[in-house]
C-alpha cells in the first residue's frame, strides 16, 4: 500500500495501492547473481470509501504507461474540495535499466464523486492528511496497517480495520 488520505472534513478516505506480479529469473538468465524477475503486471488499485458509513464508494485499476514501467510508482496527492489527485511516476525501458531525473514521467489523475477517475492537467493546492483533531467533530485517524487499512477514533486507540486485504486486492470491513 503506498498511501491513505482523508478527506479534511472525514467523510471520505482515499487509498492507493501499488500491485506488481513478477515471475522469478530462471535458467541461464538467473546465473550468477540470480537475474532479473519478469514483471507479469503492473496496476495501481485506487479506492475512495466513506467512513461513516463505512462502504466503497469507487474502486478502479489504473495501469502504467508504456513509459512508465520501470520503477512504477503510484502515489496519492491529496484532496481539493471534492476531488483527490493521484499520480503515477516510472521511466521507460526494461527492469533493471536506470530510472532518474528526466528519464521519469509522471501521469496525473483525479476522481470525483460519481465519476471515473479522469486525466488531469493541472495540479491544484491539496490537501494531504491522515489525522484531523478538531475539538468541534472529534478525532479521526487512517493508518496503514499489515492486514490494509485501519481507522482510530481516539488517540492512542488501537486501530479499527476499515479495509483488508484479501490476497489480491482490498475489501471493505462492516
Amino acid at each position: 500500500m503506498n498511501n491513505v488520505a482523508l478527506k479534511p472534513d472525514g467523510s471520505l478516505a482515499a487509498v492507493v495501492v501499488r500491485y506488481e506480479r513478477s515471475r522469478p529469473a530462471t535458467g541461464l538468465s538467473a546465473f550468477p547473481d540470480g537475474g532479473t524477475s519478469r514483471v507479469l503486471l503492473q496496476r495501481a488499485d485506487f479506492y475512495v470509501v466513506s467512513v461513516k458509513p463505512r462502504g466503497l464508494l469507487h474502486r478502479s485499476e489504473l495501469t502504467p504507461h508504456p513509459n512508465q514501467r520501470v520503477s512504477f510508482e503510484p502515489h496519492l496527492l491529496g484532496w481539493a474540495g471534492e476531488a483527490v489527485y493521484l499520480q503515477i511516476q516510472g521511466c521507460p525501458g526494461t527492469p533493471g535499466d536506470e530510472c532518474y531525473g528526466p528519464l521519469r514521467t509522471t501521469s496525473l489523475y483525479s476522481w470525483v464523486p460519481g465519476a471515473a477517475v479522469a486525466d488531469a492537467t493541472t495540479k491544484p493546492v491539496v490537501s494531504l492528511m491522515s489525522r484531523i483533531d478538531h475539538s468541534a467533530s472529534g478525532f479521526l485517524e487512517i493508518t496503514r496497517e499489515p492486514y490494509g487499512v485501519g481507522i482510530r477514533t481516539r488517540i492512542g486507540a488501537a486501530a479499527t480495520p476499515l479495509l483488508r486485504f484479501n490476497g489480491v486486492r482490498l475489501e471493505v470491513l462492516p
